[in-house]
């Protein structure tokens, strides 16, 4: 069981755990106008790493292409973000070379430590972008409330209800506590005792 936990199972797990938070989405804010157009931004782990996004739904506003431009520069994240999704992803990465390691308690008790902080790294990077695009959603839902007819709304409730987090991250950081959990009963686990013990 160590073995297979060590060998096939963790570095699967991570790979697995990188493959998610890169391209599946993270994180989205979205934004309904009253006339029915909805403008949505998401963003995957690459997305963060790379500092770009992904934005639909800006044509149907009526913008000229200067304000789409300043639309999609409001939703840039701040380099904290991308710090910390680079160091996140390369985290992940190096969860992989675990398996080369020689016993499996050295492995196991590697692994352990890679993948509590990379779970903790993730949930870091989420917040901060969780964050920033809360309070970019807020200046975009008063701009686009403004340009359609300015019929009054709540606009911090709707900024704030409309950003999620997405299935990516959910599913990378439940892989990498998998991987945790499964780690620490290996690194738990004793030793058989051999007949010459006595």
């Amino acid at each position: 069981m160590p073995q297979l936990v060590t060998r096939r199972i963790t570095p699967a797990g991570f790979l697995l755990a990188l493959l998610l938070f890169l391209f599946l989405p993270c994180l989205a804010a979205s934004c309904d106008a009253p006339d029915g157009t909805r403008t949505e931004v998401g963003y995957s782990g690459a997305d963060l790493v790379t500092g770009q996004q992904k934005i639909t739904g800006v044509d149907g506003l009526g913008l000229t292409p200067a304000q789409q431009a300043a639309v999609a520069d409001k939703f840039d994240m701040p380099v904290l973000v991308q710090v910390l999704a680079i160091v996140a992803a390369v985290l992940l990465v190096l969860g992989l070379g675990t398996a080369l390691l020689r016993t499996p308690k050295a492995r196991a008790l590697t692994a352990v430590v890679v993948s509590g902080t990379g779970a903790v790294l993730l949930v870091v990077t989420e917040v901060f972008a969780l964050g920033n695009l809360t309070d970019n959603a807020r200046l975009i839902s008063a701009t686009v409330s403004s340009l359609s007819s300015g019929q009054g709304t709540s606009v911090e409730d709707e900024a704030v209800a409309a950003v999620e987090l997405r299935l990516g991250f959910w599913l990378s950081v439940s892989l990498l506590l998998l991987v945790f959990l499964l780690n620490v009963l290996v690194a738990l686990r004793r030793a058989p005792v051999t007949a010459d013990a006595e």
